[in-house]
């Protein structure tokens, strides 16, 4: 039943991933850098008022066993409250936020792309109540069917000349589409029903929480900020695409992961069988992560001239120093998934605090420089961050720093061994056209990579291997 819930979590992750991914190579190729950074500019506004409608109250839903439809009624009730605030705030703040980058169009863009925080926070609560009831099946076609429709939208307007909103009208189909198929699919319509004590009990929680992932909003668009502004919307449409390639590659897989994983991680009281259940996500989750990130930090510039057009491959360099950046950030999920489902909101609340700070101290120090200091010094403040979070959290459920970096040393000697002779194999391919490139460096990473792992017997391709072995008998 576990690996049902994770398949459809993944069908529904990796789906809407791919269908944006594919949307925005089409948008892209149509677009230029600029429009991109132009939007982008936007993001860290849109992301703070999200995380105060959201409130962290989907957290405390979930893992309470005795919440019931009154409960999530409230939280509809405060989610629209707050949707519909701060689409006001920045309503009145556009002029203030086009002045700050100089960009006179980002007036009107933010008051137009802003509705997206009131449709969003329409579908808040009933996207948790279905995390709860592991209902990730009708969750995959919702969002697929909402990212689907997002892409033809988006595609059609940048094919007719409309620039940025083409990227503004994706975001919005998306949510209206999606809105729409929740109330077809599940039959939901909202109770309007509030009460103040039942209120005061979750905001308890959810401070720690709402705390907490504001500073994380904040650590992850400080660096779009901080470009936008000091560099160029040219400069940060290329940091923005690499952006969005890592959320393929790495948040799509830590999304599979923090949705489906901490609704059964939250349900099993048995400490030794959590326990073991924190190993054998960690081990698979590394298995994932490094092996395409390793990938495509490989191939980054084939992949971008190929993929994207000769216009995109300043993206090249900046996409792999960004994936190196994350490379660790599996064990921080898995350990802050830990002191969240242990009831320790604080450590949390304080580790994200310890983190964003590293990431902002970095920027401070880095950003008069080039986009590739910026992001080095972003790869040594996760770095360290990570090294915290392994000394802190796993010691609460017995899960030592030691057992969880012998996993990190299994995982990691196959993706750097494949990296290694697939990158060499790209130097002998230099005068080739970048298709030739990348299926030449495809098939030896791919080659090497499941060789060494057979080879050293890792439990991940054991356990696949298994798996398919069993579908066939």
């Amino acid at each position: 039943m576990r690996g049902y819930h994770y398949s459809w979590s993944a069908i529904q992750r990796f789906g809407t991933q791919i269908i944006s991914f594919i949307g925005n190579v089409l948008i892209a190729r149509l677009l230029t850098p600029d429009d991109y950074g132009l939007i982008a500019m936007l993001a860290i506004f849109m992301s703070i008022a999200m995380n105060f409608t959201e409130s962290g109250f989907a957290d405390y839903l979930i893992r309470d066993p005795k919440s019931t439809s009154k409960e999530f009624s409230v939280v509809f009730v405060h989610n629209i409250i707050f949707g519909v605030l701060f689409y006001t705030i920045l309503y009145i703040a556009a002029p203030w936020i086009a002045q700050f980058y100089e960009e006179p169009d980002l007036i009107v863009i933010t008051r137009i792309l802003g509705l997206n925080i009131i449709i969003k926070a329409l579908s808040l609560s009933e996207f948790t109540r279905m995390r709860k009831a592991l209902e990730f099946k009708n969750m995959a076609i919702i969002q697929i069917v909402g990212a689907l429709a997002g892409l033809i939208v988006g595609y059609l307007m940048a094919l007719y000349n409309y620039g940025y909103w083409a990227l503004v009208g994706q975001v919005l189909t998306m949510g209206v589409v999606t809105l729409l198929m929740l109330i077809v699919v599940n039959a939901w319509w909202p109770k309007w029903y509030f009460d103040w004590k039942t209120y005061k009990v979750m905001r308890k929680f959810g401070n720690n929480m709402l705390v907490s992932y504001f500073t994380n909003q904040i650590g992850a668009n400080l660096y779009a900020v901080f470009i936008g502004k000091f560099h160029s919307a040219l400069a940060l449409g290329f940091y923005n695409q690499a952006e969005k390639i890592n959320k393929i590659s790495f948040q799509s897989i830590n999304g599979i992961v923090l949705t489906t994983s901490y609704s059964l991680l939250a349900k099993e009281q048995n400490r030794v069988k959590r326990l073991k259940m924190y190993k054998n996500l960690l081990n698979h989750f590394l298995f994932v992560h490094l092996a395409i990130s390793a990938f495509i930090i490989g191939a980054a510039k084939p992949i971008m001239g190929f993929v994207f057009g000769a216009q995109w491959l300043p993206t090249a360099p900046l996409l792999q120093l960004i994936l190196i950046s994350f490379l660790w950030q599996p064990l921080v999920t898995i350990n802050s998934n830990i002191v969240k489902i242990e009831n320790k909101p604080q450590i949390y609340r304080n580790l994200t605090f310890l983190r964003n700070g590293l990431l902002l101290l970095m920027l401070l120090i880095t950003y008069t420089f080039s986009i590739e200091i910026i992001l080095i010094g972003q790869i040594i403040a996760r770095m360290l961050s990570s090294i915290i979070d392994i000394l802190v959290c796993g010691k609460h459920i017995e899960f030592y720093p030691r057992k969880q970096l012998i996993i990190l040393t299994k995982q990691i000697l196959a993706p750097i061994v494949a990296l290694v002779l697939g990158y060499l194999t790209l130097m002998q391919l230099e005068s080739q056209s970048d298709i030739v490139k990348l299926l030449g460096y495809a098939l030896v990473y791919v080659v090497v990579f499941v060789g060494v792992n057979l080879a050293t017997k890792n439990e991940s391709i054991v356990f696949i291997k298994d798996k398919i072995q069993k579908s066939k008998q």
